[in-house]
C-alpha cells in the first residue's frame, strides 16, 4: 500500500510499548540484539509530551509521490504526481501491570492532474495489555478506519471512476493463562466492513452494498515451553463470514484451520515461529466449491550482523474476493526484507514479496510481485527525511487484470 511509503512510525511488540525513562544508553552489545528498525537511537528518538504517566508523540509527514500507473491499467498507464500529508499522534501509558497505546492518524492525497484519485484515509486504534493476576494476562485491540481500496487490488471493480471507500471496524481480545511451562491462549475477534457506492467510468452507479460483511473468528492455543526459548503449541481456529450479497453472488461461508507449531529463540540473534496444518472453508453458495488443503505461517527474524536485520515470512490462507463475478481465493505468499544501519542515523531497507492468488473454479490465477527499497535519514530528534521506491506487478491469465506500477516517494517528517 502507498500508505506504507507515507508514514514512518517506530513499532514494538503488540501491547508491549512502555514509556521511555531516558536512562543511560544501552551498551553496543545489547543494541546489537535488537532489530535495526526497533532499537533506540540516543539523540534521535522523539521526546514527547508527558502528562503524568501518559506520553504523547505528535508527528507530521509531508511527501511528494509519483505513481507511474495511477489507474493500474493493463497498457498505456498514466502517471501523476500527488502531494501527501499525514498527521499522526501516538499516546502511550504504562505501569508494571497495565499498558495502553492509542494510535490516531490520517493520510491525505491530492493529485496534480487526476483529481478523481484524491482521498483522505483515517484511523483510530487502541492496544491494551492488562495483567489480571499472576500468570493471567489479557490483550485487546480495537480499530475504526475509513480507507480506500488500492487501484489494481484483486477485489476492486476495474470500471470504478474513483477509488472505492469503505469503513473497517475491528475488535479483538486474547486471554492467556500460564502455569510454569504450560499455558493456553483464547482469542475472539470480530470485523465489520461497510462499502460506499461510487460511479463507474461511464457514469452509472456501482452498488457496493452487496460487499458489506461481518467476519467472526476465534481460536484456542495451548502451548508448552519444553526448553528455554522453545515453545510448542497447537492452534484450532474457526471463522464465520457473512456478506450482504444473495443468490448466485452469495459469499457466506464458515471454516476452520488446525495447526501445530513452534515459537523459538534459537540464539539472541535468531528468533521466529512456524506453524502448519490443514484449512477448510465451506460456502453456502453451491456455485462456490469447498476450499481445503495445506495451511501454514512462518516468520523469522535474523540479526545477521550488528548492523543488519533480515526478516522472512511465508503464509498460505483463504482470502475471499467479494467482488461480483469472482468466488473464493487461496493465497500463497513468501517474502523478505533487510534493514541496514549504514550510519547511526541512516537506515537503508529493501525487500520483496511474491503472492500467488488462486481463484479456484473461476479459472483465474494471478501472480503478484512487490519490491521496495528505501532510505531514512534522521537529522535530529525532531526531523527525519525519507525516500522510497516500490514496484508492483500483477500477472494474470485474464489479460484485463495484468499491470505493473512504479511509485517513488520523498517525504519529510517532523516529530516531538
Amino acid at each position: 500500500m502507498l500508505i506504507a511509503a507515507v508514514t514512518s512510525v517506530s513499532s514494538a511488540g503488540y501491547g508491549q510499548e512502555s514509556l521511555p525513562d531516558h536512562r543511560e544508553p544501552l551498551p553496543d552489545h545489547e543494541l546489537s540484539r535488537i532489530p535495526v528498525k526497533e532499537r533506540p537511537l540516543p539523540g534521535y528518538e522523539p521526546i514527547g509530551y508527558r502528562l503524568g504517566s501518559t506520553l504523547f508523540h505528535p508527528q507530521l509527514t509531508a511527501g511528494l509521490l509519483y505513481d507511474s500507473n495511477v489507474f493500474a491499467a493493463p497498457s498505456d498507464g498514466q502517471g501523476d504526481l500527488a502531494y501527501v500529508l499525514a498527521p499522526h499522534l501516538t499516546i502511550l501509558s504504562s505501569t508494571p501491570r497495565f499498558s495502553h497505546k492509542v494510535d490516531l492518524g490520517a493520510e491525505i492525497y491530492r493529485f496534480r492532474e487526476f483529481s478523481s484519485e484524491n482521498r483522505v484515509d483515517a484511523h483510530a486504534r487502541y492496544d491494551g495489555r492488562a495483567e489480571i493476576a499472576q500468570g493471567l494476562e489479557v490483550k485487546t485491540r480495537f480499530e475504526a478506519a475509513r480507507r480506500h481500496e488500492e487501484r489494481g487490488d484483486a477485489s476492486t471493480p476495474r470500471d470504478a471512476a474513483t477509488p472505492i471507500p469503505y469503513t473497517d471496524l475491528r475488535g479483538e481480545a486474547t486471554l492467556t493463562k500460564s502455569i510454569d511451562r504450560y499455558g493456553v491462549a483464547v482469542n475472539a475477534s470480530a470485523r465489520k466492513l461497510i462499502y460506499e457506492d461510487v460511479n463507474s467510468i461511464d457514469g452509472t452507479l456501482l452498488d457496493q452494498r452487496s460487499r458489506d460483511g461481518t467476519i467472526f473468528s476465534a481460536y484456542v492455543k495451548p502451548f508448552y515451553e519444553f526448553s528455554p526459548g522453545y515453545r510448542a503449541f497447537a492452534r484450532l481456529r474457526a471463522n464465520k463470514r457473512d456478506y450482504a450479497a444473495t443468490g448466485t453472488q452469495d459469499q457466506d461461508s464458515r471454516g476452520y484451520d488446525a495447526h501445530a507449531g513452534l515459537d523459538f529463540v534459537m540464539t539472541p540473534l535468531i528468533s521466529g515461529s512456524v506453524e502448519a496444518g490443514y484449512l477448510n472453508q465451506i460456502y453456502e453458495n453451491s456455485l462456490s466449491p469447498e476450499t481445503d488443503g495445506l495451511s501454514f505461517v512462518g516468520r523469522l527474524t535474523w540479526l545477521f550482523t550488528p548492523l543488519m536485520t533480515v526478516k522472512f515470512v511465508a503464509e498460505r490462507k483463504v482470502a475471499e474476493t467479494i467482488t461480483p463475478g469472482f468466488g473464493p481465493r487461496l493465497d500463497t505468499s513468501v517474502g523478505g526484507q533487510f534493514d541496514y544501519e549504514l550510519l547511526r542515523n541512516v537506515i537503508v531497507s529493501a525487500g520483496a514479496k511474491y503472492t500467488q492468488e488462486d481463484f479456484g473454479n473461476d479459472g483465474r490465477k494471478d501472480n503478484v510481485t512487490r519490491a521496495m527499497a528505501g532510505v531514512e535519514y534522521l537529522m535530529n530528534r525532531h526531523l527525519k527525511l525519507g525516500a522510497r521506491y516500490e514496484y508492483l506487478r500483477r500477472d494474470s491469465n485474464d489479460p484485463e487484470f495484468k499491470f505493473d506500477r512504479h511509485t517513488v516517494m520523498f517525504n519529510a517528517t517532523t516529530q516531538y
